[in-house]
């Protein structure tokens, strides 16, 4: 191993090619020679060595959500916190989680002792959606920063599905029913009260839909509405549905060795989650302006 490393430093593409290759197969008995080159005084190993290792790295993350993805019971948001590391690694979710914790003992002590009206669950939405601030963003849409979950606690801004996460997950948190109506091109979050439902739109704020309203976006899409499409959607449907967001954003930004390692999991989540995932066709313009799935 420490030869292999050492050729790292060599001008040869040839030799490179090679020594990469070798170094890939050996796995795990390759890493402490590498993680001892990425100290190395010589800087053409030393940057080689951190390179490889980063694809390691990267490699295993992969191999980590792909295990966690083929589950039979899923969480969105461990799957989502688990996404977080293909954008910095190591990652630590606790300042997220405890973010999300937070949102929540706000909600509440703004829903304060109503009971069976709309006021209460409409804390989230006045709380999120309007002192918070949380809005979808137009500008660069399909950007990873707006896919990710904890980017999107950071910046209040995201795609029309991080968004929805984020309302889920305090929702469940303040101990409300809801759950995501996963149209094609567009998440929007329904609220239960007893038999009586409320749809909220976290892309615009928190806003309040309609069926009809939801109907209408359709239209102008030209779909014709189906009864799959407004039932609750599962945490495996909408983990592969933000597992494409990402490899859509990958593929615009040329890294295409990502987008190619997100397709295999969305496909292999097909063989263990098919009865639950909501098939949809692409949007080419959507109601945001931007991609397919959001």
């Amino acid at each position: 191993m420490r030869t292999l490393v050492d050729l790292l430093g060599d001008d040869s593409q040839a030799v490179l090619k090679g020594v990469t290759r070798e170094l890939a197969a050996s796995g795990k008995s390759a890493l402490p020679a590498l993680r001892k080159a990425a100290k190395d005084p010589n800087a053409l190993r030393r940057t080689r060595a951190r390179k490889l290792l980063a694809r390691f790295e990267r490699a295993r993350v992969y191999r980590r959500l792909l295990s966690y993805a083929t589950r039979s019971e899923l969480d969105l948001e461990t799957g989502l916190f688990l996404l977080a590391r293909l954008d910095r690694e190591p990652f630590d979710a606790r300042p997220y989680k405890k973010a999300l914790d937070a949102m929540a003992s706000k909600v509440l002590e703004q829903a304060g002792n109503e009971t069976g009206s709309f006021a209460r669950p409409m804390a989230l939405s006045q709380y999120l959606g309007n002192d918070l601030g949380f809005l979808g963003s137009e500008i660069d849409f399909d950007h990873p920063n707006h896919v990710h979950l904890h980017r999107a606690i950071e910046s209040k801004r995201g795609m029309p599905l991080t968004l929805t996460a984020i309302y889920m997950f305090v929702a469940r948190r303040a101990d409300f029913k809801v759950a995501p109506i996963a149209l094609p091109g567009r998440i929007f979050l329904r609220l239960y009260l007893g038999e009586r439902t409320m749809i909220l739109d976290p892309f615009d704020g928190g806003r309040a839909r309609t069926r009809s309203d939801c109907i209408r976006y359709l239209a102008l899409h030209g779909l014709v509405p189906r009864p799959e499409w407004f039932r609750d959607a599962t945490d495996a449907a909408l983990l592969q549905r933000h597992i494409l967001n990402l490899m859509q954003s990958f593929q615009v930004r040329g890294l295409n060795r990502d987008a190619r390692a997100l397709h295999r999991i969305a496909v292999a989540m097909n063989a263990v989650h098919a009865s639950s995932l909501v098939a949809n066709p692409p949007i080419e313009d959507g109601d945001a302006g931007k991609g397919a799935t959001q």
